[in-house]
């Protein structure tokens, strides 16, 4: 049985996984590797900033969607990835061997590149994450 190891918990992510155990079954263990246990519907969070929704309204949590599907979910970080050894290190010390590896991790926000910019040490306001679009609802009603 092969050992499929997915990093990334968002739509990248829980699409290979659904994927990959749809066509695979049974020949394969899935396993999905993620520091937030939730799914956000990114597509939403401009509702959220507006009001028109809440965050519970647009979030699943993951290991409910993955375990009717038989897909196993670590809520931790992927810290390290042994190529040489095939297997995942989390920031937990959890060692997790593969066959075959998906790195579906999304963007890097890269604030820093731009001095000012960014909702934490600039003085910009995100759409991007569920916290940011959060704080940026709180500007939105400053505004208003």
């Amino acid at each position: 049985m092969s050992r499929i190891v997915v990093l990334g918990g968002s739509f990248g992510g829980l699409t290979a996984a659904f994927e990959l155990k749809r066509l695979l079954g049974k020949k394969a263990d899935v396993t999905v590797v993620s520091g937030d246990d939730r799914f956000v519907f990114l597509p939403s969070l401009p509702w959220l900033i507006m009001g028109w929704r809440k965050p519970e309204d647009i979030t699943l949590r993951v290991s409910e969607i993955l375990k009717p599907k038989g897909i196993e979910f670590v809520h931790d970080a992927a810290k390290q990835i042994d190529a040489d050894s095939s297997k995942v290190i989390t920031s937990k010390g959890k060692e997790l061997p593969y066959d075959h590896l998906v790195i579906s991790t999304g963007p890097y926000l890269s604030f820093d590149e731009i001095p000012g910019l960014g909702p934490d040490k600039g003085h910009t306001d995100c759409t991007f994450t569920l916290d940011h679009a959060l704080r940026t609802g709180e500007s939105w009603k400053k505004i208003l």
